[in-house]
This record gives C-alpha cells, sequence and structure tokens, in this order.
C-alpha cells in the first residue's frame, strides 16, 4: 500500500518539479506567480479539483508498459499531468491503473489490490493527496484504449497524505482523451 502511494507521490513531485512554469518568479522549477498554461499538444486532461475547475498544461505524459511474470502479463497504464486552478497554485495529477490481462474498457475502482487505480494529486503548497489501496476513494473509468489513445473519465475523494494536506480533496468530472 505505500508503495503504491510513495511512489506516486514520487512521480506527482517529479512533474511539478519538471514543468517549471512561465511568468512566475525566478526560482527555477518552483511553481508560484502566474503559470502560463497552454493546452497540451497530444489531448485534454481536466477535471473540478477542490470546487475549482482545473486542465493540464503543456504535454499530459502517457505510459503504457507490459511486464510478463509467469503466466500472466501485467499491464500498466499512467497519465500524469500539471496545471493551473489559479494563478498561483498549481496541482499535478497521476493516475495510475495497473491490471493483469489485456486492456479493455472498464471502471476501475481505487482501494482494490487487482486491478489497482490510484489517482494522486500534488500541488505547488507542498500538499498530496491519494486515492488508492487503503486510502481515499474514487474510480477510473476508461472508455477506450487502443495502441496510441486513451479516453475516459475519474473521479475522486483523495485523502491527505503528505506535506501541509490536512482534509479530503474532491475530485470530479475528471476527464482525459489523449493520444501518446
Amino acid at each position: 500500500m505505500h508503495r503504491v502511494t510513495i511512489g506516486a507521490l514520487v512521480a506527482t513531485v517529479v512533474t511539478l518539479a519538471g514543468c517549471g512554469g512561465g511568468g512566475g518568479d525566478s526560482s527555477g522549477g518552483n511553481l508560484t506567480g502566474n503559470f502560463n498554461c497552454t493546452a497540451p499538444s497530444n489531448g485534454t486532461f481536466s477535471a473540478t479539483v477542490g470546487g475549482q475547475a482545473w486542465s493540464a498544461c503543456q504535454v499530459v505524459a502517457v505510459r503504457r508498459d507490459s511486464t510478463i511474470s509467469g503466466k500472466d502479463t501485467t499491464r500498466t497504464l499512467g497519465i500524469a499531468g500539471t496545471g493551473a486552478v489559479s494563478g498561483s497554485l498549481t496541482y499535478a495529477i497521476v493516475i495510475t491503473l495497473t491490471k493483469t490481462g489485456p486492456w479493455s474498457s472498464g471502471t476501475f475502482a481505487t482501494g482494490l489490490i487487482q486491478p489497482l487505480a490510484a489517482i494522486t494529486v500534488g500541488s505547488s503548497t507542498s500538499a498530496g493527496w491519494a486515492a488508492s489501496f487503503g486510502t481515499g476513494s474514487g474510480s477510473v473509468t476508461i472508455t477506450s484504449i487502443t495502441n496510441h489513445q486513451v479516453t475516459g473519465t475519474f473521479t475522486g475523494d483523495a485523502a491527505p497524505v503528505t506535506g501541509s494536506a490536512s482534509t479530503t480533496l474532491q475530485i470530479r468530472n475528471g476527464t482525459f482523451n489523449l493520444t501518446y
């Protein structure tokens, strides 16, 4: 349980640190000040986070992997994007799905071991939340997945797991339509 949450939080921090941000201060990768947001070149990734509209900026990272272990094939899908909800508050959202067998459309609830679904959120205020095995609740629905595109929806009540996060963060109306 903790490995999944910690791994997802590390991915979130890497996403936040790597995105930089234009128009802010001169502190390098620190996402403070006004965050210049341009639409992702590979599709859309958006939600309502804590009651505020959020959309990913620049490029949304999508990674799809397969690992053969004995007679089973474990498949993993990761989606990560960073976007602003106001001039200085940014969130990175990471969605991770891991399952055995071929990909197909369907709904994956967080909190299960197999298939494993997680929604992790990190903020520019050093707060972190998760809806994953053992913490929070939510679901990710894959509407369509091909070798080059994934579409679906997500929702969750992400529990505070690190930093200054102290209350549950609601994630609603999440959608993604991304090429990779």
